[in-house]
Order: structure tokens, then C-alpha cells, then sequence
């Protein structure tokens, strides 16, 4: 008998009154409460009358506002439940796409670094006083101005891919064919170099310089074909990606 007096059943349709200052505070209804305690307007601890049982006691004491105590609603949630983002990747994008975005933004700009480091270390294939050494240097500029300016459009392209927007891999398409088609044109115009210049126009190179020359042309054609694979397979599936 003692047990159901202390635990009453009451509706949230009831009308309710907060004790404010000596002086009772309502009609209000139970979303008007509830809303006060969530944005901790009163406590917990104030007392409220119910019109369904008559009587005034803590909040806390009534079971319709169990759920939502202050204490409830000051509990932080725990740190390792806030989600993380991955910087370079997106989890809507099917593997291949995350492959290309890691590459157009973290990737390509280091091998630019690695490229533009070898020209300066290695140099030209021609010596100095070479006849065609300057038609040699100009095309090396040419070729580090639009390698940076793909290297620049490569990482929007990235950029716009993993934030699902359409122009991403469009950007990166167009990237892709203006790089193949300047690399393709400066290899030409290096061969009619060679094939111009004669034996002693060519500069002499240490081991260490035919080392580094065989590295960078290895992971050029290891960046070639990757660009190429990312060509087809964007040109073939970028219609299916989750973009906007």
C-alpha cells in the first residue's frame, strides 16, 4: 500500500506546477517541463504538483521525467564515440576511387618534388657548351611548369573527388590526357634532340647520376601506367560513384 503511494502512475497529459520562489508556477504541461530540463532552466530537484495525484515532489521523484534528469542531460558521451573522418579517402568510394584520391593528393605532389629534385641534381643530357643545350634547358622548364600546373589540377581534382562532387573526375580526366600529351610531345622533341646533337655534345655522368636517372624513369612509368589505369576506369565508372 505504502509502495504505490510513493510510486504513482501519472500521465504526461496532466497539467503540472513548479515550485518557484514560494509560489507555484503552472499550469504547464509535461513538453514544457521536460524542455525546461533539458535546457537545464530548473533542476532536477525542484519540487512539481501533479493535478493527477495531488501532491508536490522533486522532479526526479516522478517517472515521467525518469529520462530526461539534469544529470542525464550534462552526461558528456564519451570521447572515442565521435566519429573520424579520414583525411585523403571517403568511405562511399569503392577502393579504386580512394586509390586515386590518395594519389592526386598526397602522392603525385611528392613525386613532383622527386622530379624537379633529379633535374637539378642530374642536370641535362647535354654539356654546357653544347649547341642545342639551350633548346635542351628550355624544354626542362617547360616540362616543370606543366608538370606542377598537372600536379596542381591532379590534387583539385582529388580534393573535389573525395567531397562527391561531380567536377572531380572531370578535373582529373582532363589532367590526366593534358599530362600524357605534354610528356609525349617532350619526349619527342628530347629524341630529335639526341638524334641532332653529336657524341661530343653529350655531357659525361657519374654512376650516381645514371642511378638516379634509372629510378625516376622507373617510377615515371610506374606513375604512367597508374595515370592511365585511373583514366579508363574513371572514364568507365565515374556515372556509378555516389557524386553530386
Amino acid at each position: 500500500m505504502h509502495e504505490e503511494n510513493n510510486k504513482t502512475i501519472e500521465s504526461p497529459q496532466s497539467q503540472w506546477w513548479l515550485a518557484k520562489n514560494g509560489e507555484a508556477e503552472g499550469p504547464l504541461s509535461h513538453q514544457e517541463i521536460s524542455d525546461a530540463l533539458q535546457s537545464n532552466r530548473i533542476s532536477s530537484a525542484d519540487y512539481a504538483y501533479s493535478s493527477d495525484s495531488k501532491e508536490w515532489k522533486p522532479l526526479s521523484a516522478w517517472s515521467a521525467f525518469e529520462s530526461g534528469t539534469e544529470e542525464a542531460a550534462l552526461q558528456p558521451p564519451p570521447v572515442d564515440s565521435y566519429p573520424i573522418e579520414p583525411l585523403i579517402t571517403n568511405p562511399r568510394l569503392p577502393p579504386m576511387a580512394n586509390s586515386v584520391c590518395i594519389y592526386t593528393l598526397q602522392i603525385s605532389p611528392w613525386l613532383w618534388c622527386l622530379y624537379i629534385a633529379s633535374e637539378l641534381i642530374c642536370g641535362g643530357l647535354l654539356a654546357e657548351n653544347a649547341s642545342l643545350a639551350g633548346v635542351e634547358a628550355a624544354a626542362i622548364i617547360i616540362n616543370m611548369l606543366a608538370s606542377m600546373v598537372v600536379t596542381i589540377s591532379l590534387f583539385i581534382g582529388g580534393s573535389r573527388l573525395r567531397a562527391l562532387s561531380r567536377s572531380g573526375p572531370n578535373i582529373i580526366i582532363l589532367s590526366t590526357v593534358v599530362a600524357t600529351a605534354v610528356h609525349l610531345l617532350l619526349f619527342f622533341c628530347s629524341v630529335l634532340i639526341i638524334s641532332m646533337a653529336d657524341e661530343n655534345s653529350f655531357d659525361s655522368k657519374t654512376a650516381a647520376v645514371e642511378l638516379i636517372h634509372y629510378f625516376v624513369f622507373l617510377v615515371s612509368l610506374c606513375e604512367g601506367a597508374f595515370m592511365l589505369t585511373s583514366l579508363f576506369w574513371l572514364r568507365r565508372n565515374a556515372r556509378f560513384l555516389p557524386l553530386s
